[in-house]
């Protein structure tokens, strides 16, 4: 469960306990996670090789027209108890990798 902290600023932040981490190498058709925990409500999703399309829902299918996260990136999703996240190498680039961490 995130609880919050406040910086220096005086802005409030939340603040993440590191839940499942899911891995998808090289996705070149479209490719599921298994569902998020009945906890995970905020993803955290990494891509190094390459950028790859994205979709999340109750049974998601990545396309090339889906959501992109650019190579080497980070990214921040809410999303519901259960759902999964699809991906895609939707470029052809085959070296792609994103890693997505349920944050509690």
């Amino acid at each position: 469960m995130a609880v919050g902290a406040i910086g220096l600023n005086g802005w409030h932040f939340p603040v993440f306990a590191l839940g499942t981490t899911h891995h998808i190498s090289n996705p070149s058709t479209s490719t599921q996670t298994s569902a998020f925990g009945s906890s995970t409500r905020i993803i955290r999703v990494s891509t190094t090789g390459g950028a790859l399309n994205i979709s999340v829902g109750s049974n998601p299918t990545a396309t090339s027209t889906s959501a992109i996260v650019p190579e080497n990136d980070v990214e921040y999703f809410k999303v519901n108890a259960g759902e999964k996240l699809a991906a895609l190498d939707g470029h052809g680039h085959g070296q792609g990798k994103i890693t997505i961490t349920e944050m509690l």
